[in-house]
């Protein structure tokens, strides 16, 4: 089968063979590749940018399935305790009325075959199994819902683990204290693609996350006297292990997080503090040269040379729902599997792993240019402004085909609008809702950032930054690389409508959008 564009910087191929595929393409190196992921019967190539994208295509025909290359299975299979039940499982009993089986006969199947690992992702080390008895097949919940660490799972044919607490319409039917994912081990994903496992009725401990001290110069830090409603340490981000279900998370909104640093001498892709909604109060170090982008105010994108012992407010109006603060030197904090950014749904990386709080103090590396402030002021990238209807180009998804024709029509031409629920994992929309032409139970494949996926509910989400690596929602669109900083500009509310383009299209607005930041690059060095 071809390959299929999944958003304008990865490909797509479907492949009964997807993991000795994957694993001949990855070892083949090909320049300008990400990532490599496979799924039950899929692969997908990531790129870094979609006109790598375009160059990648043609190298990827010529590649055989190198077949023996796969993951060899283990000799016995791994022994996973579950609590099943109760606070553990919440959704045991629904699932069992449902089937009209005993909540005991529903244990008494999960835990009695062996499992094989056919993916994992989704999120970091999340284990997609085969197996799964006929009897206990479910279609997804109707709406993904907050579950636990450590949840054992089920939906269709599939059974799984959520080594992190995160988003999910799987039923819960049970809990592990087996550590899936950890990624200061060697290995971080406890489990491969070929692994087997079998579930074992057990009670449950669950495992005290390692804590990794920083030592902080006190001198050269920056301290939260008030967090703001969530700051979190970000940088680009970390691609290169969405095949371990890591996602690549970074900046929701690169392009004004890059302005910030490059305000104050960083190389783009230097740590920093991204501020969701409300800012922060911060204590500086004196003398330190500071930036920040995504505010209203006029001291709002340009650079700043602190004296005395500075205290910045940004608690004022933001233009939008992200806003970063740089300095110079950047935030030195540990890289964890390349990268420094914070990845909450997983709890790892930037400051523990979480958001700020009072009281922490971040330590401050050593700045490589000398501060240039003056009273210019760089305004781009511009703000969504409120009231205003946000257009966002798009190409057809991978399972376009599977929406109605009118649902279709309804996508292109309707007016939908930015929910309170939306996060870094992805933009939530409200407005008229999405049918499928019959009712199919997908399954998981490999999506990425800008893939607008529709759950039973019919209401769409635009995956973001900090998405899964691999999802079971059919996609009836992908938003192109260069539009999705615009979204994570945009305020709950906001109006968004669909403009269909094609990947030519794609392409030549990143290239718009490169000539920008290189405009820019260039104004700085010569101010």
């Amino acid at each position: 089968m071809a390959w299929t564009a999944l958003g304008d910087r990865a490909w797509l191929r479907m492949a009964d063979d997807a993991a000795p595929l994957a694993t001949g393409i990855a070892a083949r190196a090909i320049p300008g590749v990400s990532d490599v992921v496979a799924s039950y019967d899929s692969v997908a190539v990531h790129c870094h940018d979609p006109l790598v994208a375009a160059m990648v295509l043609g190298e990827l025909p010529a590649i055989g399935c190198f077949p023996g290359t796969a993951a060899a299975a283990a000799a016995e299979p791994l022994h996973v305790p579950v609590a099943y039940g109760n606070e553990h499982g919440p959704d045991l009993e629904d699932a069992a009325a449902t089937l009209d089986l005993a909540p005991e006969e529903i244990v008494r199947l999960h835990s009695s075959v062996i499992y094989t690992v056919a993916a994992v992702g989704f999120s970091p080390g999340f284990p997609y199994l085969t197996g799964l008895p006929e009897r206990l097949q479910l279609p997804r919940r109707a709406t993904p819902r907050k579950v636990l660490a450590g949840s054992v799972a089920i939906a269709g044919s599939q059974a799984g683990i959520y080594p992190n607490a995160s988003h999910g319409g799987w039923h819960v039917i049970g809990r592990t204290g087996l550590e899936c994912f950890n990624p200061w081990r060697e290995q971080p994903a406890l489990l491969k693609v070929g692994d087997h496992l079998r579930f074992v009725p057990a009670g449950v401990v669950m495992p005290k996350p390692p804590r990794h001290e920083t030592e902080v110069d006190a001198q050269r830090a920056i301290e939260v006297i008030e967090p703001g409603m969530m700051t979190t340490v970000q940088d680009r981000g970390r691609p290169g292990f969405q095949h371990i279900g890591v996602t690549p998370g970074g900046t929701a909104d690169p392009v004004t997080a890059m302005v910030a640093n490059l305000l104050v001498g960083n190389p783009p892709d230097a740590a920093l503090l991204e501020c969701a909604m409300r800012g922060p109060v911060l204590r500086v170090p004196a003398g330190a040269c500071v930036a920040w982008t995504g505010w209203s105010e006029p001291a709002s994108g340009r650079p700043h040379v602190l004296t005395g012992n500075p205290v910045i407010d940004l608690r004022g109006r933001m233009s939008g729902p992200h806003g970063y603060f740089a300095i110079a030197g950047g935030i030195d904090l540990p890289r964890v599997l390349g990268s420094r950014a914070t990845d909450l749904r997983a709890g790892f990386g930037g400051w523990h792993g979480r958001t700020l709080r009072a009281g922490d103090r971040l330590p401050v590396g050593r700045a490589t240019n000398d501060p240039a402030p003056g009273t210019w002021r760089v305004g781009w990238p511009a703000a969504v402004k409120p009231g205003a209807t946000l257009e966002l180009r798009f190409f057809p998804g991978v399972q376009a085909n599977w929406f109605s024709d009118e649902s279709l029509e309804r996508f292109r031409c309707s007016i939908y609008q930015t929910t309170p629920m939306s996060d870094r994992t992805g933009a939530r929309l409200t407005g008229p809702e999405l049918k499928f032409r019959e009712t199919r139970e997908m399954t998981s494949q490999p999506v990425c950032a800008g893939s607008v996926q529709v759950p039973p509910d019919g209401r769409p989400i635009v995956l973001m930054g900090e998405r899964q690596t691999i999802g079971g929602y059919p996609q009836i669109g992908h938003v192109i690389s260069a539009d999705l900083p615009l979204l994570a500009r945009a305020w709950p509310g906001t109006k968004i409508r669909f403009r269909e383009v094609t990947l030519t299209d794609a392409r030549a607005a990143w290239r718009e959008m490169q000539r920008g930041i290189a405009m820019l690059r260039t104004g700085l060095r010569l101010r």
